[in-house]
């Protein structure tokens, strides 16, 4: 083989890499614009896996935000920017912790506090201060004085995660009533403050059965929800169109760094998924 045709392999072979990178990461794309929220769920020292982000991971992933100029808000802000037509911050980004395990408080909450960001702790009510039994786990999830403490803190508002954690693409419009209830009246009885913002509990609902949306949407609206939480992997356009259909970034103890700040700078890891 001459030099010519090892150039020509060579050069044929770096296209493709470059092409593969484009496709999969679309990495000299400009960043979409609009709002980015970002879902983890366990804090812990090692071992990390799809819900698990090591506190190591956790602390550069802030680190980084910080330096990039990014500016958590919570759901009130963003109520109250949308109630007033009020565009929305540059960079802004919104934290989400589902199932309120007791590992926020011990590890997720002090990074916050070092990088002075806020985060938003969905709740599964009915098992405050047990384990995650829907996964047939044994994590300790936050009691009721835990949360209370935890609702005093300006860094972190408390927001719903269903009452038994079961998915809303399951439940009939009367359950869906039911369950919302459960929630906000377990709440006020325990005295947490929350706001009124629902993240299904596996990312489910009745996306592909339109009529059973309509209703669950109708459900919402009388139960006085300002917003629920899908996954979706994508950022939200401003302003917000389908408040009960807010796109949520999978952030996963397995992905790399280079990964993360891929879906933090596009809303997902891969052109097409």
């Amino acid at each position: 083989m001459t030099i010519y045709e090892l150039a020509f392999f060579g050069i044929t072979f770096l296209l493709h890499i470059i092409g593969f990178l484009l496709v999969r990461y679309s990495f000299l794309f400009p960043p979409k614009k609009g709002l980015r929220v970002l879902m983890y769920h366990k804090i812990l020292p090692d071992n990390p896996d799809g819900l698990t982000v090591t506190i190591d991971q956790f602390d550069h992933q802030l680190m980084y935000l910080k330096e990039k100029g990014y500016q958590t808000i919570d759901f009130k802000t963003m109520k109250a920017l949308i109630n007033e037509g009020s565009p929305l911050p540059k960079k802004a980004i919104i934290l989400t912790f589902d199932d309120a395990y007791l590992n926020f408080q011990q590890h997720a909450l002090p990074l916050l506090k070092k990088y002075n960001f806020k985060a938003t702790v969905f709740v599964p009510v009915a098992y405050i201060g047990k384990t995650n039994i829907w996964d047939k786990g044994s994590d300790p999830l936050m009691s009721d004085a835990d949360l209370k403490r935890l609702a005093l803190n300006e860094e972190v508002e408390i927001g719903l995660h269903s009452f038994l954690h079961r998915s809303y693409g399951d439940l009939a419009p009367e359950d869906m009533v039911a369950d919302l209830k459960n929630c906000v009246e377990s709440l006020s009885f325990y005295g947490i403050p929350f706001v009124r913002v629902l993240a299904y509990p596996y990312g489910g609902y009745p996306k592909k059965d339109a009529e059973l949306k309509r209703k669950m949407i109708s459900v919402f609206q009388h139960s006085g929800l300002d917003f629920a939480l899908r996954i979706g992997n994508n950022i939200n356009s401003w302003p917000i169109r389908r408040p009960f259909e807010i796109k949520r970034i999978d952030i996963k103890g397995t992905d790399s760094f280079f990964i993360f700040r891929i879906k933090v700078y596009k809303g997902r890891a891969k052109l097409f998924s």
